[in-house]
């Protein structure tokens, strides 16, 4: 039986958590365990007494899944062999890929059979990325200024970007003035980015979240032990100060989310526009803090087929939420302005979106355009997040974007350079 942080932080924030106990009888501190669970889900090493500890929260909640009394003991029957169900997966067809349709909708990333965003999209990214050139911290432009870089999401992409991050800051390509922020949060998914920030939002759009939280039964108002839960938007903001940025230096992100528990959200296409929903509130809420967010690129989440049904993104949900992702842009795209980027059309509501890299393969079938695959080897021991292998994949989908879309070339590389491709990892 797998233990994930959105287990934990139900059992947590409703009370149900039972209080193990070592051979010396200490009590088990909820909140050191989510802290805990939290730097494990975010792939953030441990020490040895740290992974003891959390060895023991994870243990707790396996006998409360068990209906054990807490501390009689190790479980007797080994943790079920997960066994992925193919049919749940075989038929579908990367986005890029599919000629076809999918429970009536085209393929293409932008719709339609294409993988490009139509013309006008394309002349606006051309403008907007203009407009990102280094800035001093009042958000004028400086020869010795800074471009941020931040990254929105849950634990995979906060394991992922840390790749991305430490792999780009060494390309000798990237222009020097870049700095990433891996703003990424583990156990965070969209609909609580989304919920935390949202006093910014219309009354509206705040009553809507409220209504999601409930759906997915994640703890709210005060219902909520403290405000520990609600600390998302600081959090990315503390991250950001750290790395020596103003808010109005900040000026491209990468997003990437998941509704972490969408089967409350109902089958396609319920789950799949409540991503598109969220990730459109957490668009203008990243607005809202970051003045001159110029653009965004979404991708959407890798394949989620090797963690079967125990896991929170199980295909065909991880697929799925491609669609989510592409009706966010297809919005923007559609004059929705609730995605407003440009000033003469009315109130500025969001930055431009675009796809980033498509990350979603059919496991270990390679699709089409480029190859990719996901195999077993690409993911840890739980099935879920990416592992080593998992994570230079994405970094290389990443770094190869950036150095080549139109767009993201004249800020990502230094002046003159010509991208050097990273081959994409078997």
């Amino acid at each position: 039986m797998k233990i994930n942080l959105i287990a934990f932080s139900a059992a947590l924030l409703f009370g149900c958590l039972p209080i193990a106990r070592a051979a010396e009888n200490a009590p088990i501190d909820p909140v050191r365990g989510r802290q805990l669970m939290e730097k494990s889900s975010r792939g953030e090493p441990l020490t040895p007494e740290e992974q003891a500890y959390l060895d023991r929260v994870k243990q707790a909640i396996r006998e409360r899944q068990a209906g054990k009394r807490p501390g009689a003991g190790p479980a007797s029957a080994a943790p079920r062999a997960i066994v992925p169900n193919t049919a749940d997966w075989s038929a579908l067809v990367p986005l890029c890929d599919l000629t076809a349709t999918y429970k009536g909708e085209a393929g293409g990333l932008y719709g339609g059979g294409r993988n490009e965003p139509p013309e006008e999209q394309r002349a606006a990214h051309r403008r907007e990325s203009a407009k990102i050139v280094p800035l001093d911290t009042k958000g004028q432009p400086a020869a010795g200024g800074k471009i941020g870089f931040i990254t929105i999401g849950f634990s995979n992409p906060s394991i992922e970007s840390e790749d991305f991050k430490r792999t780009a800051d060494a390309d000798p390509q990237k222009s020097a003035a870049i700095v990433i922020v891996n703003g990424c949060i583990g156990g965070r998914s969209a609909v609580m980015w989304a919920w935390d920030g949202a006093d910014v939002l219309p009354k509206s759009e705040q009553e809507r979240l409220d209504r999601a939280m409930d759906t997915v039964h994640m703890p709210k108002g005060k219902r909520a032990p403290s405000d520990q839960e609600k600390d998302t938007w600081p959090t990315l903001a503390k991250r950001i100060a750290a790395a020596s940025l103003s808010p109005r230096q900040v000026q491209v992100a990468w997003l990437k989310h998941v509704e972490a528990n969408p089967k409350p959200f109902g089958e396609f296409p319920a789950h799949a526009r409540a991503l598109q929903t969220d990730i459109t509130a957490i668009l203008n809420i990243a607005r809202h803090h970051y003045p001159n967010l110029r653009v965004v690129y979404l991708s959407s989440r890798t394949f989620g087929g090797w963690s079967g049904r125990e896991s929170g993104s199980p295909e065909p949900y991880a697929y799925e939420s491609g669609f989510g992702t592409r009706w966010v842009v297809q919005g923007q795209i559609a004059g929705d302005p609730r995605l407003n980027f440009d000033p003469a059309r009315g109130p500025v509501t969001a930055p431009l979106v675009l796809w980033g890299p498509y990350l979603w393969a059919q496991g270990n079938s390679p699709r089409k355009v480029d190859g990719l695959t996901w195999t077993t080897n690409d993911v840890r021991a739980d099935q879920l997040h990416p592992s080593d292998a998992g994570c230079r994949k994405t970094t290389a989908l990443l770094l190869n974007f950036f150095k080549t879309s139109e767009g993201t070339a004249r800020w990502f590389l230094k002046p003159g350079e010509q991208p050097a491709l990273r081959p994409l990892p078997k």
